[in-house]
C-alpha cells in the first residue's frame, strides 16, 4: 500500500549525472576560452606562434615630441590651392588662323613653348567645335580634338577671343544682346562692318562666360579679349550708351563676375589694337585688373600706357608686345606672317 503524499522515490541525484554536468561545464569552459585565444595567436619574425593576452602584455609608454618638436611620422596633408595665374616673362608665337584643321602640337618644335591661337573671330566664327550652339560658323569636331591636344601638349596655351566683336550673335540676338544705333534702334556697325554685343545686356554677360568656360574646360591656360569694352572708334554719337552708364564699372563688375566662373590659374589679359581713350571703358584702372595687356606698338604708344598704370605693374611680363620681331628684353608675341 502506497504512502499518502508520495506517489515516487525522490531520492538524492545520482554521481553520473554530477560528472556529466561538470564535464560539460568544463567543455564549454575550454570552447570559450579556446575561441578567445584564437584572436589573440602572434606569429614572431621566425615563424613561431605564441600567445598574447591583453591583460598580459605590457604597454610602453607613449612619449610626446619635446619642445615643439614634430614626430617625424605625423605627415601633414594640408594642400595649399593655387591662388592666382603665374605671370611670367613669354616669348610667344601666333599660329595661323586655320591651325586647328591639323594637329598643331605634332609640328611645334620643342623650344616654343607659348602659343597664340584664334579661337573666336570678329563676325562670330569660331575655329573649334564649342559645346554650346554658336550662332556663326563653327569649326568640326576635329579641330576641337586637335585643340585638345594641344592643351594637353607641354605648352601654354592663349585663347584669343573677339570679345564684344561678334556679327553672329548680335545679329541673332539684336534686342538681347546687340550695340544699337540711335536712330532706329538696329544693330551699330563699326569701320570694319562688324556688329558688337553690348556689355551692360545680361545676355551679353552670359553668352561671353560661356565662351570662356567653355575654353577652359577645353585646357587653355589663358584667355586674351580682343574688340572689348565699347568701340573706341566708329560712328560713336550713333551708339546707344544707357544713360548715366558707367562703362569702367560694368567692365569691372563683369570681369570680377567672369573670374568666378574660371578656373583660378586661368589668367585673363586684353589685347588694344590702338590707344584706349576714354569712350572705351578701358581706363588705367581697369586695364590693371588684367593679368597682361597685349599691344602692338606701332598702334599703341605703349609709354603713355603704362604711365596710367599703377606702380606694382610688371613690365616685363605683364606687356605683352605684338611685334613681327623679337625685342630685346620684355614679353612679346611674333605675328604671324
Amino acid at each position: 500500500m502506497a504512502t499518502k503524499g508520495y506517489n515516487s522515490y525522490h531520492g538524492r541525484t545520482p554521481l553520473w549525472k554530477k560528472i556529466l554536468i561538470v564535464v560539460l561545464v568544463l567543455l564549454l569552459l575550454g570552447g570559450g576560452a579556446f575561441l578567445y585565444c584564437q584572436n589573440h595567436l602572434v606569429y614572431d619574425e621566425n615563424g613561431h606562434v605564441h600567445l598574447e593576452l591583453p591583460f598580459l602584455s605590457k604597454k610602453e609608454p607613449q612619449t610626446q615630441p619635446s619642445g615643439g618638436e614634430q614626430d617625424p611620422n605625423d605627415v601633414d596633408f594640408t594642400r595649399e590651392e593655387p591662388q592666382g595665374p603665374v605671370i611670367e616673362t613669354i616669348a610667344a608665337k601666333e599660329l595661323a588662323a586655320n591651325a586647328l584643321e591639323s594637329d598643331p602640337s605634332a609640328t611645334l618644335p620643342a623650344e616654343q613653348k607659348t602659343v597664340v591661337l584664334d579661337v573666336k573671330l570678329a563676325d562670330g566664327t569660331y575655329t573649334y567645335k564649342p559645346s554650346f550652339q554658336a550662332a556663326g560658323t563653327v569649326g568640326s569636331a576635329v579641330s576641337t580634338e586637335n585643340l585638345k591636344k594641344l592643351t594637353a601638349a607641354d605648352k601654354y596655351v592663349i585663347a584669343r577671343v573677339s570679345a564684344l566683336g561678334d556679327t553672329a550673335y548680335a545679329k541673332a540676338h539684336v534686342e538681347d544682346a546687340g550695340l544699337l544705333r540711335t536712330w532706329d534702334q538696329w544693330l551699330w556697325y563699326d569701320y570694319s562692318s562688324e556688329c558688337w554685343l553690348d556689355l551692360t545686356k545680361p545676355m551679353t554677360q552670359s553668352y561671353l562666360k560661356q565662351v570662356c568656360k567653355d575654353l577652359t574646360d577645353l585646357g587653355v591656360d589663358e584667355i586674351l579679349l580682343e574688340n572689348f569694352g565699347w568701340p573706341a572708334v566708329g560712328n560713336m554719337p550713333a551708339m546707344v550708351v544707357p544713360e548715366g552708364t558707367d562703362k569702367p564699372a560694368v567692365i569691372t563688375e563683369f570681369l570680377k563676375a567672369l573670374r568666378e566662373e574660371l578656373p583660378k590659374t586661368t589668367a585673363l589679359s586684353v589685347l588694344l589694337s590702338r590707344n584706349a581713350p576714354e569712350n572705351s571703358g578701358l581706363t588705367g584702372d581697369v586695364l590693371a585688373q588684367f593679368d597682361r595687356i597685349y599691344a602692338d606698338p606701332e598702334e599703341v604708344d605703349l609709354t603713355a600706357l603704362t604711365a596710367t598704370l599703377p606702380a606694382d605693374f610688371k613690365r616685363e611680363s605683364q606687356l605683352v608686345q605684338w611685334v613681327t620681331t623679337a625685342p630685346a628684353s620684355g614679353s612679346y608675341v611674333l605675328a604671324h606672317g
